[in-house]
């Protein structure tokens, strides 16, 4: 009994994966149409299920009406929250970025420019005496 278990079930899993399967060596138009509808919400095995995946699946109906009010909740904060989170992330980098080019202007920039303008006063006076 135990084998025709075992037969049964590799059948199955045969069956799913055959449904799933896309071959390499032919197109998705060459693979014949799957016997069975695919079922979207069955997992893959690549599919990481937590408990807490497990224990929402499995909520009883009366305590699926306060997941959903969580969730409304949880949305809600988050739509006031997450603007003002945001904000003060890119006020710190617009911070920060300004401070870094100030000081890279001032290394790097200014004494180009001063350099510029003394040989572009020593052309100009130079000019002038001719």
């Amino acid at each position: 009994m135990a084998d025709d278990n075992t037969a049964d079930l590799l059948r199955k899993a045969d069956a799913l994966i055959r449904r799933t399967r896309v071959f390499v060596a032919g197109s998705a138009s060459s693979v014949a149409a799957p016997a069975m509808p695919a079922d979207d919400d069955l997992p893959i095995l690549t599919d990481i299920v937590t408990e807490r995946d497990v224990a929402l699946a499995t909520a009883p109906p009366h305590m699926q009406q306060h997941l959903d009010a969580l969730r409304e909740e949880l949305s809600r904060w988050l739509d006031q929250e997450l603007p003002q989170a945001v904000l003060k992330v890119t006020d710190g980098l617009a911070d920060q970025l300004m401070g870094e080019l100030t000081h890279q202007a001032e290394k790097n920039l200014l004494p180009r420019l001063i350099a510029r303008l003394d040989g572009t006063a020593a052309l100009s006076g130079a000019e002038q005496d001719t």
